[in-house]
């Protein structure tokens, strides 16, 4: 029985990103001896169909026909030249989770195959749902793109809102994917590759974990508190790898650096600046100031006590 190599050892661009181009080659070559392929792909948004895209190098080089959708006007312009030939359906669309614009909808519109070979997903946030909404076509192949930064052990779905541009995690897709018939046979930097379930046996040799396939997923950044109310973290600092920084976690503290002591060594005055510091912004605003200098303001309260006590007397 023929060995069957881990994809990742086929990762190669021609016009892809992170390898995407040769996992999927050779991952076609082992369906090929056993499904019958029918030589469709679809990618959204496509961009101009070539920029670090995952379908070009089906259709050029392999003569696939294919469906890529771009919304905005001038990429497409761009898509529409760098594929004239007929059997490339360039759509300007906008894919929405329902109605005439849902990815099911838009397919309808062409002659693409129920089952076609491999279908790639990625515009930056609700991936997720868009992949959740595809009820009418079982690709063979889906490429959906998750949010690396987030550690294999969380299952965490962004809002289905096309304004927000969180992104989900590898675990919530890996889910979304079993549920919908997917197995997990590849991961390539920041995209889940699946194949379907009826397939997955002719080109993977049993289950592979996502924590296998996935290794920089797990090694988490956990944040928790101090009891003090310090926040603390098992790392300098948060990484954001699409802005490429590190945020230093003690740029994230929530509580003022004079109110970061344990609640039972608290005097009356901290109590009473606590007590107001959790009113709201303006009163925190107000008192960071005040918090800086704690001990002059303690003597000055002390003053005014002294001079206020005599009168009384008097």
């Amino acid at each position: 029985m023929k060995i069957k190599l881990p994809l990742s050892e086929f990762s190669d661009n021609v016009y892809s990103q992170n390898g995407e181009d040769g996992i999927v080659r050779e991952l076609l070559g082992r369906l090929r001896e056993h499904a019958e392929l029918d030589k469709w792909c679809v990618e959204f948004g496509a961009w101009d169909g070539v920029y670090l895209s995952n379908t070009s190098r089906l259709i050029r080089v392999e003569g696939y026909s294919g469906v890529l959708i771009e919304g905005d006007r001038s990429k497409f312009e761009a898509l529409t030249q760098n594929f004239p030939q007929e059997n490339v359906h360039n759509l300007c669309k906008f894919i929405h989770f329902e109605g005439q614009n849902s990815l099911d909808n838009v397919l309808s519109g062409t002659p693409i195959p129920l089952d076609f070979d491999f279908l790639s997903i990625d515009i930056d946030g609700c991936d997720f749902h868009i992949f959740d909404s595809l009820k009418k076509y079982h690709p063979k192949i889906v490429c959906v793109e998750f949010n690396q930064s987030i550690p294999n052990c969380v299952d965490y779905v962004q809002p289905r809102n096309f304004s927000v541009k969180h992104g989900s995690s590898a675990r919530a897709l890996m889910r979304l994917a079993q549920e919908k018939g997917y197995r997990l046979v590849a991961v390539a930097h920041c995209n889940l590759i699946l194949v379907r379930e009826d397939l997955a046996e002719f080109v993977v040799e049993g289950e592979q974990s996502l924590e296998f396939l996935n290794p920089p997923g797990n090694d988490p950044t956990y944040l928790f508190s101090g009891q003090d109310g310090t926040l603390l973290s098992n790392k300098d600092g948060i990484r954001m790898p699409w802005l490429e920084i590190t945020h230093p976690i003690s740029k994230l503290q929530v509580l003022p650096r004079h109110l970061r002591i344990f609640p039972g060594d608290y005097g009356k005055i901290r109590w009473i600046l606590f007590r107001l510091w959790r009113k709201g912004p303006l009163p925190k605003r107000a008192l960071m100031g005040i918090l800086r200098r704690i001990a002059p303001v303690k003597r000055a309260l002390i003053n005014i006590l002294r001079r206020i006590a005599p009168a009384k007397r008097s």
